[in-house]
């Protein structure tokens, strides 16, 4: 973390001395904005937010130049970003974002919204996903099939161990599951049920689910609770998706249920992880929000390549329903900020613990350092604002 650290390095010489973060920022803006909600997207084609009239644009260094500015609304309630697709220009983007001077994101929910595989034993085309875990599957050794030990089922097992479906001696590098604030996500599904949400389909999508003879592959889409797993491979099959399912249910002992496959979250995780720990965010705001656009594996009969490239009619109503689903979300926050979300939710119980694999919050309690104390000071002196 370099980049993170010669950053913050950058921001407490700068609080320090009163010097205007000239090399980091234009003039032109000297309100720190503090959103109720910041949605994140991953690329353009989750960028649905238009109705909410988020046309004040803060450029900000370190955001993808495909993406370099935060949009937020005339208020400053309810902002949006994008990251930038993959693992690491979601951590690059994230960061950057964190560690703005412009925002202070110490009360914030962040709701992603963005698409998925889906596996069709937990959802099908143009479902919803409100996830507990993320567990970042790929983060293993692998052998090609073609090459493994004839008694084993898969080419891939988690780093550290000496076969598959073991967690004895493994290697922890820290980013390999996060555990979300279960109750912040109730509330999201009530926001949700309350709103009697119509989910988008296509003629093609449903066409296409009835290939599958079993539920809920078969079934219009719904929202869901569901797991995700983060891997920059964009990954297809029965097999490969069996084993990542099995090495999520070997991070969360059990607990989790493999439903949604992306490219990012846990590299977003670990960089709001580590704001959580400098006191810059608050870990127990977060949710994640995953819509179907393509089953993970065909259906009986099929070979895995075939369904891997059919037209399966889901990414349409996938990216129409992460608006229709998530707004509900993002207005019941704000509607009911001063009476119960700005205080926060309180997460289940164990969630400091079980949050990451460092146990990071239960060995910090999410005090604010030094570092975010002087970056706060120096919040709102330069930004550039179109």
């Amino acid at each position: 973390m370099k980049f993170t650290t010669a950053i913050l390095a950058a921001l407490v010489t700068t609080a320090a001395s009163a010097t205007p973060l000239s090399g980091m920022f234009s003039r032109g803006h000297s309100k720190t904005v503090s959103p109720k909600v910041l949605i994140i997207s991953m690329f353009e084609y989750e960028e649905v937010w238009s109705a909410l009239d988020l046309n004040t644009n803060y450029t900000l260094p370190g955001l993808s130049p495909l993406y370099p500015a935060i949009h937020c609304n005339k208020a400053g309630e309810i902002c949006q970003m994008t990251t930038g697709e993959a693992e690491i220009n979601a951590a690059v983007s994230v960061t950057s974002m964190l560690l703005s001077p412009v925002f202070d994101f110490s009360k914030t929910y962040f709701l992603i919204g963005g698409i998925a595989g889906v596996n069709p034993y937990m959802g099908t085309l143009g479902s919803v996903g409100l996830a507990r875990y993320a567990v970042q599957c790929a983060l293993a050794y692998e052998l090609d099939a073609r090459q493994m030990p004839s008694n084993w089922t898969t080419g891939y097992w988690v780093q550290g161990t000496a076969e598959p479906g073991t967690l004895v001696d493994a290697s922890n590098y820290g980013t390999e599951y996060y555990e979300l604030n279960t109750n912040l996500r109730d509330h999201a599904m009530a926001f949700v049920t309350a709103a009697n949400v119509t989910l988008n389909d296509s003629t093609t999508a449903i066409e296409y689910r009835q290939k599958y003879d079993y539920a809920p592959a078969n079934q219009p889409p719904a929202v869901f609770y569901g797991d995700v797993t983060t891997s920059d491979v964009y990954f297809a099959g029965t097999l490969l998706s069996e084993a990542f399912g099995n090495i999520t249910a070997l991070w969360t002992n059990g607990t989790g249920q493999y439903a949604l496959t992306a490219q990012e979250d846990n590299a977003t995780f670990e960089a709001m992880m580590r704001a959580t720990t400098a006191g810059l965010m608050d870990f127990s705001r977060v949710i994640l929000m995953r819509t179907a656009s393509d089953f993970d594996r065909g259906y009986a009969g099929s070979d895995a390549l075939t369904a891997f490239e059919a037209s399966q009619g889901g990414f349409t109503p996938a990216t129409e329903n992460i608006f229709i689903v998530g707004n509900p979300i993002v207005q019941g926050i704000v509607k009911n900020w001063n009476k119960v979300y700005k205080k926060g939710v309180a997460p289940q119980d164990g969630f400091e613990y079980s949050a990451n694999i460092f146990h990071s919050l239960s060995t910090t309690k999410t005090k604010k350092s030094v570092v975010a104390r002087n970056h706060i000071a120096a919040r709102g002196k330069e930004a550039t604002i179109a």
